[in-house]
């Protein structure tokens, strides 16, 4: 039991130095399972470096065209009151019972005056 705990109080330092950057300090017997875990953290260390210029370009790149989307319409939804209600599903009903309502009181009027005239 004590041989495991030193084993794992040893892996942990040795895990800790080659993330640290500190790889030739490691110490010990290294048996294959150690051997992996090494690997997998030698791994992982070398994810930690800075991307490529390629990348940053294009992720600058993507982030403005996006950014430029978005204002596109945001400028597009600054729209003249009326057109941006007549998009709207709620309202469609409603203006056309209006106009509907106003055509027949045009109608109604119209009528009204020419009987009075004849």
């Amino acid at each position: 039991m004590t041989n495991n705990i030193e084993k794992d109080r040893q892996l942990l330092e040795n895990l800790d130095r080659l993330l640290a950057g500190r790889e030739k300090e490691i110490t010990g017997p290294v048996d294959d399972y150690t051997r992996t875990l090494l690997d997998v953290a030698r791994k992982i260390a070398s994810l930690r470096d800075k991307p490529s210029k390629e990348f940053g370009s294009n992720l600058k790149a993507q982030l403005i065209h996006q950014l430029a989307e978005q204002e596109k319409k945001s400028s597009n939804n600054q729209s003249f009151l009326f057109w941006e209600i007549s998009r709207r599903k709620m309202w469609q009903g409603t203006i056309a019972a209006l106009i509907v309502v106003v055509i027949t009181g045009v109608v109604l009027l119209v009528t009204l005056l020419s009987n009075r005239a004849g």
